[in-house]
């Protein structure tokens, strides 16, 4: 069985990440979405706000499962027996920042395997700072995000 991760915060799921996943589905029986504590972030949705995002845009996919790690991603990885790791790049300083990561990484795990996925260029400003900003000043974000996760924050959100 081919299975890879893809990690991030998800604070909260965008249409970005859909992309990325939906394209790790056409090449592996199983994706694992890690939702991973990061220390440098302060989240806007607590985990399992985000968990239940990601769950509600992939009810109907068995092969997805999300899963919650602190701590190195490595470890995760080794810990569930997956070498393959899938990042989403939608420009020059995501790939700079991901190579970086990816050396040290691999550094940490030697049987690692990264995998790029581009995202396509109507995506490329999507990222969930920015979301973030927008749902903070009431703003409508539901064309950045996936219709499951836009009706999430606008019941949670009132």
């Amino acid at each position: 069985m081919k299975v890879c991760v893809f990690a991030g915060t998800f604070d909260p799921l965008t249409n970005g990440h859909k992309f990325v996943i939906d394209s790790c589905l056409k090449m592996f029986d199983k994706v694992v979405v890690a939702i991973g504590v990061n220390v440098d972030k302060s989240p806007m949705f607590s985990l399992d706000k985000r968990k239940q995002m990601i769950m509600d845009t992939y009810s109907g996919e068995s092969r997805v499962e999300v899963k919650e790690f602190d701590g190195m991603l490595t470890d995760f990885m080794r810990k569930n027996g997956i070498t393959i790791n899938v990042r989403g790049i939608r420009d020059m300083d995501d790939y700079k920042y991901e190579t970086t990561m990816e050396r040290y990484n691999r550094d940490m795990l030697e049987d690692l395997i990264t995998i790029y996925i581009p995202t396509p260029k109507d995506l490329v400003q999507v990222s969930s700072k920015a979301i973030r900003n927008i749902i903070q000043l009431k703003g409508d974000c539901s064309k950045y995000l996936p219709s499951q996760v836009a009706e999430f924050i606008k019941k949670t959100q009132g």
